[in-house]
């Protein structure tokens, strides 16, 4: 399937999540490499998106030093199903299970259309753009990126990273080659690193002060 779905079944993690981050935007995708026709199916399952939310929700806080993360998913039919005239899966699963993540205390906005979700970008607006599935995330985040971005897994043990793009093995002993991704990956690598170890420590310091 995937790298993704591979590193999740060798950490035994309880989910992950497929985060790619720029200076300029972070977004996921709810579904990775699998046919646009399972889409739906998958997302379907009970607490799919919940589960998913979740863990980036906590992905957001430690790994990237969020306090308070903000987050927008976008709707899965065009104009998010336009109430049900084409398409009903907002309605019947997106809306309810953002209603059932607001109660957990996170801040999750939407669905909102897909092709407008990212205009006006802003990180003031939102910290990550969550998308339903690989094509809607991965179009406008390699356009603005322009092949710097980082592709993390989110919610494993171990701090995973790779660039954007693929291995582009077309491009050997060619001079249209760019270190710019992988150079990030590293750098993305060291900053989740001591934000995993800023958090083990205000943990414990918590800890000593509850139990004083």
């Amino acid at each position: 399937m995937g790298h993704t779905e591979y590193l999740e079944k060798l950490d035994k993690a309880n989910g992950s999540n497929m985060i790619l981050y720029n200076k300029k935007i972070m977004v996921s995708t709810l579904t990775t490499h699998i046919s646009v026709k399972s889409i739906s199916r998958t997302f379907s399952k009970k607490n799919y998106i919940y589960d998913k939310i979740y863990n980036l929700s906590n992905t957001l806080k430690i790994d990237f030093n969020i306090k308070k993360p903000k987050i927008a998913i976008s709707g899965f039919n065009p104009h998010c199903g336009e109430n049900g005239t084409i398409g009903d899966e907002e309605k019947k699963i997106i809306i309810p299970q953002v209603k059932k993540i607001r109660k957990r205390g996170i801040n999750i906005q939407g669905p909102i259309s897909a092709d407008s979700m990212l205009i006006n970008l802003s990180k003031k607006n939102y910290d990550c753009y969550v998308f339903i599935f690989h094509d809607q995330a991965l179009i406008p985040f390699k356009y603005i990126s322009n092949f710097s971005g980082v592709n993390y897994t989110g919610n494993l043990k171990v701090i995973r990273t790779s660039p954007d793009h693929g291995t582009a093995y077309n491009l050997i002993n060619s001079r249209n080659l760019s270190s710019k991704s992988l150079i990030n990956s590293f750098k993305l690598i060291k900053n989740i690193y001591n934000n995993r170890i800023n958090y083990e420590e205000s943990k414990k310091i918590i800890r000593s002060k509850l139990s004083n």
